[in-house]
C-alpha cells in the first residue's frame, strides 16, 4: 500500500539497451515515462482507496452519534 510516507530512493541505476533505430536515449526516456504514469496511476488510486476508506468510517461514526 502507497502512502504520503513511502519513498523511493535509486541510488545507482544502470540500463543497457541493444535498440535498433532508437538510441539509447530515447529508448530510456520512452520506457521511464511508460513506467513512472503506470506507477502514478496506481499510487492515485490507493490514494484515492484511502480517501473512501476514511469516508466511509466518519460516515460510520456519525450514524453511531446519532443512535
Amino acid at each position: 500500500m502507497v502512502n504520503d510516507h513511502d519513498h523511493v530512493t535509486i541510488h545507482n541505476l544502470e540500463v543497457q539497451f541493444d535498440v535498433v533505430g532508437e538510441g539509447d536515449d530515447a529508448t530510456f526516456a520512452r520506457l521511464f515515462e511508460k513506467h513512472i504514469k503506470q506507477w502514478d496511476r496506481k499510487k492515485e488510486e490507493a490514494q484515492a482507496r484511502e480517501r473512501w476508506i476514511e469516508r466511509e468510517r466518519s460516515l460510520g461514526d456519525r450514524h453511531e452519534e446519532h443512535e
